[in-house]
């Protein structure tokens, strides 16, 4: 009873096995009918993307197109970066300057480099504000009349800021009769436009028309050689600036 009952087992077993190998069979039939139906469906570009993956295959047509499509990368992407740090230099570019810009930056320079280390040094931007011959006027009477500030009008010990020994109406006047400034840009501007005053009316080329300054109405009771030699000291510095 028992070997039949163990006959009988391994019968079904085998039949179980048997039907276990067809369905297995069965299941990759149908994987690869459905694979290849897939691969069907989606036409010539799943072809194409599968081909693109196995370069051995690749057909020429294929090829090309696809060291176009390379190309067609590269150089978008190299675009792209060619105009990302273009416009990062050109963002860090200053602008140009314009020509009273220049102007004005080199005056200033002549003016530091000539009066370095000297008290007017500090008035060099305000001075290359006005125009060229203005400013040079503004250093040789400078240099004459306080060597660039080295010598200066104090009101309660304090700086007036008057290097040019002017003499203008003011609530403070500081020492010799002097007038006192608030700052030095504010006595650049007040100078200046007496400067400027003076060479319109005259015609100034030099500092023999600039003469007012050191005699006022005339130079009569002057001494001759002091008038001359301030003519030359003034003219030797303003042509420092000018030149």
């Amino acid at each position: 009873m028992k070997a039949r009952f163990l006959f009988i087992l391994s019968q079904n077993m085998k039949k179980i096995s048997k039907k276990s190998n067809k369905v297995s069979r069965k299941a990759k039939v149908v994987k690869r009918a459905y694979i290849k139906n897939i691969s069907q469906e989606t036409g010539f570009l799943g072809a194409e993307i599968r081909k693109s993956f196995n370069f051995g295959s690749m057909s020429a047509r294929q090829a090309k197109i696809a060291v176009l499509a390379v190309i067609v990368v590269f150089v978008s992407y190299s675009a792209l970066m060619g105009k990302y740090y273009y416009d990062k230099l050109v963002e860090n570019i200053p602008a140009p300057k314009t020509l009273e810009e220049a102007r004005k930056e080199n005056l200033e320079y002549k003016i530091k480099e000539l009066v370095k280390g000297t008290p007017i040094e500090v008035m060099a931007p305000y001075i290359a504000e006005k125009n060229n011959k203005t400013a040079a006027f503004l250093i040789g009477i400078a240099r004459k009349e306080s060597n660039w500030g080295k010598r200066r009008p104090v009101l309660d010990g304090k700086d007036c800021f008057n290097y040019w020994g002017y003499r203008g109406k003011s609530d403070t006047m500081g020492s010799g009769g002097h007038t006192c400034f608030d700052s030095p840009e504010e006595a650049v501007d007040v100078v200046a436009r007496r400067i400027d005053q003076i060479i319109r009316r005259n015609d100034v080329e030099s500092a023999k028309s600039m003469i007012v300054w050191k005699c006022g109405s005339s130079c009569a009771a002057h001494n001759p050689e002091s008038v001359d030699k301030w003519i030359r000291d003034v003219d030797m510095y303003a042509g420092k600036i000018l030149n």
